[in-house]
């Protein structure tokens, strides 16, 4: 694709708010920012690791948690393919990561599932792995926590303290739709606290090339990406908040305004609201991948390759990875109105070149509201930046080896847990000064 070449310029934006920290102001005022010469990154701030491993600023250090390879407390190897994960404290204090890892199938053969009997699906080796640290990030014990299914990409957090973990399969050959007698394409829902048990997939919420969710705490609805060049933004209406098992209804995004069916063919405004409705999906568990299908025929917008998403006190946000005109990120927030039956959603960011960031992924909050977004591209580094409330920028890490996911934060905020995807896969967490680092930001 072509690229601009501009210098980078700060334009203060000021958007209007009662909550003093808001994303809609980080993402809005970021959005005036401009390219740097030559689309290069500043990553002056960043030293060098000698290990090659994990750069970061000054005053920040990492340790390797857990790594591909190792065996852990159940006698397992940890898989590979580290991906979504977050982060749950245990009765006695301790800290508890659930990590995805996403297996896919290989061409000729592939692994079984390490325990056969607690598998969704004894045939493929996909899953969670489960792992207890004490104050001072050393592993108590690790074990597997879902298996049987196949390419766990990300998911979620639900406020009643469990893990939603979402397999990310199409239609395909090797595309991992059905494997054997069973079908795939659902999300599972993982008891942090408790051993592997056979997990049964959530299928009211849907069977689409899943990525993550979030759920608003409020109202108990669990807002929903789909990593497809042709995907849609989705929301399921549980019958019961807190019981995801017991069914609901599934529904896809559309706006008020019908001339618009594509976010990045359609260019939207910064920063508008635009007026969106919801349309049921008549059949959540299609034997085809059909669910978008639907959505679409009823007049659901399309988001180019719906990933990361969180929940935050003034809406929803979400990054489409390959959305906008140069197709490296956009990132959308959606507002329910009070009365929960439709609302609006407006962009928020789109990236103009790769100088800032390019094809956003996996996002969490600091506990100062900052957004922390994980890269999946194809630069030389993959970068980890954070966004605050004034619409500023810092880079908190570079690696050379993969993409970052699973961003997730400690309680107290202070230690940052992530993954490396692979070669090989592994969990940092990050330690330092952050109110330093986000008071300098670029």
């Amino acid at each position: 694709m072509k690229k601009t070449t501009n210098r980078r310029n700060f334009i203060t934006k000021t958007v209007s708010s009662g909550v003093a920290l808001t994303l809609g102001g980080t993402l809005l005022s970021l959005n005036t920012a401009q390219a740097s010469e030559n689309n290069k990154r500043d990553l002056s701030n960043l030293i060098i690791d000698p290990n090659g491993l994990c750069d970061l600023p000054k005053e920040f250090t990492y340790k390797v948690i857990s790594k591909h390879g190792e065996t852990m407390s159940d006698g397992h190897i940890v898989p590979d393919k580290h991906d979504g994960m977050d982060c749950f404290v245990a009765t006695n204090g301790d800290i508890v990561l659930v990590r995805n890892h996403e297996i896919g199938l290989n061409l000729f053969n592939n692994d079984m599932s390490p325990e056969p009997e607690l598998a969704y699906n004894k045939n493929v080796s996909g899953g969670c792995t489960t792992i207890w640290l004490d104050k001072d990030m050393n592993v108590k014990k690790h074990y597997l926590s879902l298996t049987g299914t196949i390419r766990n990409c990300s998911g979620g957090k639900t406020p009643w303290n469990s893990w939603i973990s979402c397999e990310e399969v199409s239609e395909g050959f090797g595309a991992g739709w059905e494997y054997g007698e069973k079908r795939h394409g659902y999300a599972f829902e993982v008891d942090p606290f408790k051993p592997l048990q056979k997990s049964e997939p959530l299928k009211a919420m849907g069977r689409f090339r899943r990525e993550a969710v979030a759920i608003d705490s409020k109202s108990g609805v669990v807002y929903q990406t789909e990593d497809d060049m042709k995907g849609c933004f989705y929301r399921f209406i549980p019958n019961v908040n807190d019981k995801l098992a017991q069914g609901g209804k599934l529904q896809a995004l559309k706006f008020v305004d019908e001339n618009i069916k594509h976010t990045s063919k359609n260019p939207l405004e910064i920063g508008i609201k635009y007026a969106c409705d919801w349309v049921t999906i008549d059949e959540p568990d299609p034997e085809k991948n059909t669910v978008r299908i639907q959505a679409k025929d009823k007049g659901a917008a399309v988001f180019v390759r719906g990933e990361g998403i969180v929940a935050h006190s003034d809406g929803i946000y979400f990054a489409c990875t390959s959305g906008g005109a140069a197709q490296i990120g956009q990132f959308f927030k959606y507002t329910p109105n009070k009365d929960n039956l439709s609302g609006t959603i407006e962009l928020v960011y789109e990236a103009k070149d790769n100088s800032i960031m390019d094809s956003p992924d996996n996002i969490t909050l600091n506990k100062w509201g900052d957004l922390i977004i994980c890269e999946d591209n194809s630069q030389k580094k993959n970068c980890l930046i954070g966004l605050t409330p004034e619409g500023k920028h810092y880079y908190i890490a570079a690696n050379y080896q993969s993409e970052w996911a699973g961003a997730c934060f400690s309680s107290d905020g202070n230690t940052l847990f992530v993954n490396i995807h692979k070669e090989p896969g592994m969990t940092l967490a990050i330690q330092g000064p952050w109110q330093k680092l986000r008071n300098s930001p670029i």
